[in-house]
């Protein structure tokens, strides 16, 4: 599976690892971190909270996309492994996120224990949900067009939230179709994306900066839409447009919400798309020092909330933030300096056994060539 919630990659080599994925997993993974470092430093300058809107645009779709591809439909000894797997993950790591918040504030477990995600969390909870889905999904004659309807017509429902992250489940249900069919029919193959032509390239950078553009050329844009009120992607439309009204439009009557919200949607998940699209054109395709850090996004995805929840607590992010856009980019350095730390190999083996937990307990020896179909 590529996407951080993967076990480390040396416990059952495989088929050679792609640097094009690797490269593109670690990049997503640092801003995965730059995002939680400075999301409570947002508002403070409209630097912070440009940079952060950017990239809560794109990176949690790109990321899901890659699940996807490198997700399977079929139900073998392999794919049941890997999300039993998340499953125990995820419960370990809710216990490790209690075990913090009673020791550091005295916090007990809330009504919601197991039931809203903690954090980050929610991400482990998703992917076991779509990889269950995935094998009906697969059935469908247009998986992609009702993923996409799934998507647009969730936020209709009034008890969609952040309970088992359904919200945003429904919301990035198409980015892993999209990446399972890509893998499935192949639409990635062949030269023209293993080596995007220059234009290709030039097109990508363009798209990529004419949006970073409209944030540099519209600090005001915060003032009037809370864009990054509708990209955490938590609850319905009409928790939407109440809390993140865009200019003075704030619907109440269901039809407007409803039609109003999918349409909003449908232009953000297409903007998500989009940029996920120039971003793999323009990762590169040669091995680089981040491509053996892209294949530890687990260690990063995990371990970096305790770090960043604690410099929070402690006060060191506002301290920072405090002055202003150098504090930010002093943020965003140090948030990138954590992620490389915490990809290394070293700081992997010696968490493994809150990373890839021993699950071989719990499956039969599978026969020789058992999984093959999957391969």
């Amino acid at each position: 599976m590529g996407s951080p919630a993967t076990a480390p990659t040396n416990a059952h080599p495989s088929a050679p690892r792609v640097a094009l994925w690797d490269n593109a997993r670690f990049a997503l993974i640092a801003l995965v971190v730059v995002g939680h470092t400075i999301s409570t430093v947002r508002h403070d300058t409209a630097l912070a909270y440009g940079i952060y809107t950017y990239i809560y645009l794109f990176h949690m779709p790109a990321l899901i996309a890659l699940s996807g591809y490198f997700s399977r439909a079929s139900a073998t000894t392999k794919t049941g492994r890997a999300t039993l797997q998340l499953i125990v993950l995820w419960v370990l790591w809710e216990g490790i996120w209690v075990v913090i918040g009673f020791a550091a504030i005295d916090e007990t477990p809330a009504q919601s224990f197991l039931v809203s995600p903690s954090w980050t969390l929610w991400y482990l909870v998703t992917i076991v949900t779509m990889r269950i889905v995935l094998p009906y999904m697969a059935q469908l004659r247009h998986p992609l067009l009702v993923s996409i309807a799934i998507a647009l017509f969730g936020g209709v429902i009034p008890v969609i939230g952040t309970e088992f992250s359904a919200a945003r489940t429904l919301t990035f249900l198409p980015f892993f179709v999209a990446g399972w069919l890509a893998r499935t029919n192949g639409w990635l193959d062949g030269e023209w994306f293993a080596a995007p032509r220059r234009w290709v390239r030039v097109w990508s950078w363009g798209i990529l900066s004419v949006i970073a553009a409209v944030f540099i050329a519209l600090p005001g844009l915060r003032s009037w839409w809370r864009l990054d009120g509708w990209l955490t992607w938590r609850d319905g439309y009409a928790r939407r447009f109440s809390d993140a009204p865009i200019g003075d439009w704030s619907p109440h009557h269901w039809i407007e919400t409803t039609l109003g919200g999918a349409a909003v949607t449908a232009l953000l998940l297409l903007l998500a798309a989009t940029m996920t699209f120039a971003v793999l054109a323009v990762t590169p395709r040669r091995r680089l020092v981040v491509t053996a850090w892209g294949a530890r996004t687990l260690s990063v995805y995990l371990l970096h909330g305790p770090i960043v929840w604690a410099l929070r607590q402690t006060g060191v992010i506002d301290a920072v933030g405090e002055l202003g856009e150098l504090g930010v980019v002093i943020l965003i350095v140090g948030a990138l300096v954590l992620a490389s730390l915490l990809a290394l190999a070293p700081v992997e083996r010696a968490f493994r056994w809150v990373l890839a937990p021993n699950l071989d307990r719990f499956f039969r020896d599978p026969s020789p060539g058992s999984d093959r179909s999957a391969r």
